[in-house]
Formats: structure tokens, C-alpha cells, sequence
């Protein structure tokens, strides 16, 4: 998910920041079945593989909040 993240990191200058869940047991209890997923404001946009057009929709969505 992160090499297919890059154009939108390169388009938009988002910031990802990555989270290891191990040893993070409330972190493992949230995820741990759905490792790879991606947040925004804490809200999980796709898991497993990215969905552009739901992570498009979020970046146009929350410009300029």
C-alpha cells in the first residue's frame, strides 16, 4: 500500500505516517486482521489495498479543514 501511496504523497504533499501495531495491544485488537490499513483523522479510508478513489474523495474532501 505504501509504494502505491507515493503519487498521491508526491500530488498532494500528504504526510503518512506510519504505525507499527506490535506490542501496541489495543492497536493489535483494532487491526491486526486488516494489516495494511490507512486513516484519516482516524477514520479508516482501506485496508489490505488502497482505494484511490475513496483516498481522492478524502484529500478533496478534507482540503482546507
Amino acid at each position: 500500500m505504501e509504494d502505491e501511496l507515493r503519487p498521491f504523497i508526491i500530488e498532494y504533499g500528504i504526510v503518512v505516517n506510519r504505525q507499527y501495531i506490535d506490542n501496541e495491544p489495543a492497536l493489535e485488537q483494532l487491526y491486526a486482521a486488516k494489516v495494511p490499513v490507512l486513516l484519516l483523522n482516524e477514520k479508516i479510508l482501506c485496508h489490505y489495498f488502497l482505494d484511490a478513489e475513496i483516498l481522492q474523495k478524502a484529500i478533496v474532501d478534507n482540503v482546507g479543514q
